[in-house]
């Protein structure tokens, strides 16, 4: 999980200082004390597209962890202390053992999570992208769309369930959509599925 920073802010008060908290979704807890005790880690992660919480229409990428529970130490050279690690590292519960010793891992089992990773990385991009134009979409106001659309004008329905019939613009409704007097049956319709009909004016 995120851990809370603090940083230091030089100020005009008497005491010169504030301290000013701040939240890095991009470093876990366990990864700052990693860092902070010297050691070169790797932690995998998977990228997912969450909504905000205030604002509906906003989708942004978090970061979470792959492996839940588990980080990667570098012992290249040898030189770990792992009773330090196990006992001075905040986060660190045990490091994994195989017959008394800590349990070494492939490098091409490394390149396997780090594929993984690549490959969840791009699918959030992907997601969000889409995400995102769908909510430029949502986006449209209720004016530009009357606008486009002005009570009275003639349309054809493009897509759903009245597909290619002729409909007459009476409003909107609640949700923005047009409403439409389709063979004296009035219906509501999203404003990408009507394109104005111009036979009329061709005549």
């Amino acid at each position: 999980m995120p851990q809370r920073t603090y940083e230091v802010e030089t100020t005009r008060s008497v005491k010169g200082y504030r301290l000013v908290p701040s939240l890095d979704p991009n470093m876990s807890a366990v990864e700052i004390s990693l860092k902070r005790g010297g050691f070169t880690y790797y932690m995998p992660a998977d990228m997912r597209v969450i909504r905000d919480r205030k604002k509906t229409n906003v989708w942004t990428k978090r970061r979470f962890a792959l492996l839940l529970g588990y980080v990667f130490v570098d012992d290249t050279e040898k030189a770990i202390n792992w009773r330090k690690l196990e006992e001075e590292t905040p986060g660190i519960e045990r490091v994994v053992r195989c017959a008394g010793k800590p349990m070494p891992i492939f490098e091409s089992e490394m390149e396997v999570l780090r594929e993984r990773e690549a490959y969840l990385a791009e699918k959030a991009d992907y997601v969000l992208a889409l995400y995102q134009e769908r909510a430029a979409l949502k986006g449209q106001t209720r004016r530009m769309t009357s606008s486009k659309f002005p009570i009275g004008s003639k349309v054809v329905i493009t897509k759903g369930l009245a597909q290619d019939k002729t409909g007459e613009v009476t409003g909107l409704d609640r949700e923005g959509r047009l409403k439409l007097l389709v063979q004296k049956l009035e219906m509501s319709v999203p404003f990408d599925s009507v394109e104005l009909d111009y036979s009329e004016a061709a005549e």
